[in-house]
């Protein structure tokens, strides 16, 4: 009589799945990118061809995605069975749900401090649910958990997976080992949004500051001219100017420029002051920088912090 085969002979690693998962939504974002416009936003038609797709495929004799096949491993019940339509249903919509909260959070920041801290441990805990795929006797992922679902090799048979022998119940550490190494990989994904925010708003903030340069030149020659500071009808100028942004800028009656912002989160709301400063000998204007005291320094240019 054969012997049951090990757990290690039988369940997907998690480098093939992590594999597969990149595979797929390659493969996902380049089909949505060639359908065309049907009059739908790109995240309907995305969702639609990612739950078709995630799906469907499962229900086929493949037994799973082209990137679990490219990847030699396969998705099935937990008596070996091919997944049954409300299984895989189940297992598309909560990965669906998941993971395009987790994309969802990347692409968008909350307006907001509270709100962008319940985004920052969202992202920190998106990979959460795979934690379980590194320690648990079958290699099930959360998901897995409670669609019923397994991931197994790809050769392996029906009967080879129902007698399958699961590995030893982890200990303490490999049970925060997993978890921990999951969530070093969420906080790698938040630090790297982070920086990619922050340099975004510091192009913003940078851009603004340059639409006013021809102003400022303006009111540095009315200066130099008339010793005293202009109004915006002594330039010709409006008394707004706004900037293609999200914002704008307007003279002052002492001369200085007021910057807002309307539009982008951890900018809009706030403000940026240019004031011209006369040298001692009154031959040059120096233009000194501030913000106010809600404006978060990291978002502002280097002169003006």
């Amino acid at each position: 009589m054969a012997q049951p085969k090990a757990a290690k002979t039988i369940f997907a690693d998690v480098g093939n799945r992590v594999g597969a998962m990149l595979v797929d939504l390659i493969l996902v974002a380049f089909v949505t990118s060639k359908i065309p416009g049907i009059g739908l936003p790109h995240w309907v038609v995305l969702l639609t061809v990612a739950f078709a797709y995630s799906w469907g495929m499962p229900l086929t004799p493949l037994q799973g995605t082209l990137g679990k096949w490219i990847c030699r491993i396969k998705i099935c019940l937990r008596s070996g069975q091919r997944l049954s339509w409300s299984a895989s249903a189940v297992r598309t919509i909560l990965m669906l749900c998941w993971f395009g909260m987790g994309f969802y959070l990347v692409g968008n920041e909350p307006d907001g401090e509270i709100l962008g801290g319940v985004r920052s441990v969202l992202v920190c805990l998106l990979f959460l649910p795979l934690a379980p795929t590194g320690f648990l006797p079958r290699r099930e992922s959360l998901i897995d958990l409670i669609a019923g679902s397994l991931v197994v090799r790809y050769s392996t048979d029906t009967a080879a997976i129902a007698q399958a022998v699961p590995a030893e119940k982890p200990g303490i550490l490999n049970v925060s080992g997993g978890i921990l190494v999951c969530l070093l990989c969420g906080l790698g994904v938040e630090m790297f949004i982070d920086v990619g925010i922050v340099k975004d708003r510091r192009v913003r903030t940078g851009y603004a500051v340059r639409q006013t340069q021809s102003l400022r030149e303006q009111v540095e020659a009315f200066h130099y001219r008339e010793r005293g500071w202009p109004t915006p009808s002594a330039l010709g100028v409006e008394e707004w100017t706004p900037y293609p942004a999200g914002g704008g800028y307007r003279l002052q009656q002492d001369g200085s420029i007021l910057i807002s912002f309307a539009v982008s989160p951890g900018l809009k709301g706030h403000s940026m002051t240019l004031r011209p400063i006369v040298t001692p000998d009154d031959r040059k204007i120096r233009w000194q920088c501030s913000a106010d005291s809600g404006f978060t320094p990291r978002f502002l240019p280097p002169d003006c912090r």
